[in-house]
Order: C-alpha cells, then structure tokens, then sequence
C-alpha cells in the first residue's frame, strides 16, 4: 500500500498542471492542496492498478483510504474515493462513523457527493438502520451535512428501488423554510452558497425521481410550490414527462 501511494504521489507530481490547480481550487473553494490533475488522469492511474486494488481485503482498504485522505491533497483525496468506491459492496452500517467522518472532512461538493451518494444506497440495503443518519443529519448546523441527507438516496429514486419515498419528502420539506440559514450563516458568501446547494440537492433528487414516479414528483410540487425555490421547481420538473407537467399547477 505503501508503494501505491508513493507511485501516486509522483504521477501527480509528474503530471502537475499549475494553471489547472489554481482554477480549480478557487472554484470550489478549497482549502487542500492542487496538482491540477483531471479525473480522467486520476482514473487512468485506478484503471492501470485494478487488478491489486480489488484484490485488497476490507481491512487494507480502509487502511488506503484513510492514509490517501490522510494526505490533504485534492488528488490524494479523490484517489481514496476512487479506492473506496471500488469495494462498496464491502460496506454495511459499521463502517457508518467512518463514512460520516469523510463527510463532515469533505467541505464541499465534490468529494461528498462522490462519497455519500454510491456509499449510502449500498450500506442502507443492507441495514435500514442507516435511514437514521439521514434523520440527524437533516438537522446538522453544518449545510454540507444536510445536503448529504437529501442526497444519499438518489440511487434508489434513480433505479426505482428500495427508496424511502415519504421519508424524503419530510426530509426535504423541511429544508424548504431556510430560515435556520439565515440565523446560521451571517457571512453573505456562506448564506448564498448554503440555499444553492441545499435547494440544487432537493431539487437534483426530485429531477432522478421524476423519471420512475412522476405522480410523486408532481404532488409534492404543487402541494409545496409556494414555499419551494425556483431552481428547486426547475430541477425538480426538468425531466417530468410532458403529460405531467400539464398536471403542475
């Protein structure tokens, strides 16, 4: 394991773009160090070590990940996603601090998303008892927390499986008065960025849901249109069949 990451760390190194890495650190507000390495670099890299890295039991892949997450680089950080996303199926309610620690270490779009939202449809499969994070997190004074709440069962809305359809709707209903942003948040950056993101996620799991169950989709917009944000009521109507949207009010 040792080896893999110092071979990773010179791929990075040697591939090291400075104008990417700045670009993308300040769009998303990072706070890691960059190499301004793509995802498709950081792939090919997985790609070419498949073979040994689905051949690593449970315990020494968690080992990886951590030690990769450990590193506090963008890279290092999407390779230990990249890792531990090849052994989802090894996942189950344990290992839920583990998976809510990277959350809340996220900060941010692009690693939580690329954790929570394979991570948790495959461990709540298993154990429904992984609903109840959904149901503390939606409570978090943290937005990345509560957007990981409304996000972790958009597989299921996707696949039309296994999906807790109502506890959803409470969950989202409940983000729909940002009321709780503006006493949290004074700093205007941190406000505006905490109402995008919270209503892009409501409004992203409605748009997934809208493709299997329209009827759904379409009740809970019209019964909540009037408190619901315009991008929510775009994203969330964007995919609805034509006969549908006729429904909307």
């Amino acid at each position: 394991m040792n080896s893999y990451i110092k071979e990773y760390h010179r791929y990075i190194t040697d591939n090291n773009n400075p104008e990417r890495a700045a670009k993308e650190k300040a769009y998303l507000y990072s706070e890691l160090k960059h190499y301004g390495v793509s995802v498709w670099e950081m792939r090919k890299f997985a790609k070419f070590h498949k073979k040994e890295l689905l051949a690593l039991s449970k315990k020494k892949m968690l080992v990886l990940v951590e030690s990769l997450w450990r590193k506090r680089t963008h890279e290092e950080r999407s390779m230990a996603l990249l890792v531990l996303n090849m052994h989802l199926e090894k996942l189950d309610i344990k290992d839920m601090p583990f998976v809510e620690r990277l959350m809340r270490e996220s900060n941010g779009w692009a690693f939580l998303d690329s954790l929570i939202i394979p991570a948790m449809p495959e461990i709540i499969r298993k154990d429904k008892r992984g609903y109840e994070y959904l149901k503390k997190w939606i409570k978090d004074k943290d937005y990345w927390v509560r957007r990981s709440a409304l996000l972790a069962q958009l597989l299921f809305f996707r696949k039309n499986c296994n999906g807790d359809y109502k506890l959803f709707f409470k969950l989202a209903k409940s983000q729909l008065d940002e009321s709780w942003i503006d006493s949290e948040y004074e700093d205007k950056l941190q406000n505006g960025r905490a109402k995008f993101f919270i209503r892009k996620a409501i409004g992203w799991s409605l748009r997934e849901m809208s493709v299997k169950q329209p009827e759904l989709v379409v009740l809970f917009v019209n019964k909540n249109k009037d408190s619901m944000a315009g991008l929510t009521y775009r994203e969330a109507t964007r995919k609805l069949p034509e006969e549908y949207k006729a429904k909307l009010i």
